[in-house]
Parts: structure tokens; sequence; C-alpha cells
């Protein structure tokens, strides 16, 4: 993945996701992307998903994944969170 499909992608997802996690990790995805520490938006974001048990679709799971990936990061998280579809 070049660098700009990850800022974009990362963009995106952190757009879209976001809302859906509790005001407790909310603030700190959104500053993370604001910042641009993608690193930190994408795994926080994760962690909220998987820790708050909260569903997103199968496309959104899939795009976090590449995410993970380029990131290196473990999918142990990721793997935890459930799917709509």
């Amino acid at each position: 993945m070049e660098v700009i499909d990850f800022y974009r992608l990362s963009r995106r997802i952190t757009d879209q996701i976001a809302p859906k996690i509790s005001p407790n990790y909310r603030p700190i995805v959104r500053e993370a992307a604001g910042a641009g520490a993608w690193d930190l938006a994408i795994t926080t974001l994760v962690g909220a998903l998987s820790e708050e048990d909260v569903v997103i679709t199968t496309a959104e799971k899939d795009a976090l994944r590449e995410l993970m990936e380029h990131l290196r990061e473990p999918l142990t998280r990721l793997e935890q969170i459930r799917t709509s579809n």
C-alpha cells in the first residue's frame, strides 16, 4: 500500500467508524487523526471497537485489516470485532 493510499483510507475509515464508538475513545481517535497520527488513530479505533463490542460491516473490517497490516500491528483485537453481514 502506498503511503498516500494509507492516509486516504485511514481518514475515510476513521470518519466512518469513529461515530460508532463511545465518547471514552472517540476524542482520542479524532485528535490523533487530526494530528496525522494515523498509527495511534487506527490502533485506538480497533481497540475501542473490540473492547466495546461494536458491530461493523465486513467492508469496514476489511479496510481496518488492510490498515493494521500496513502498520504491521497484530490482528488479535481486530479478529474479535463482530460484523453485521
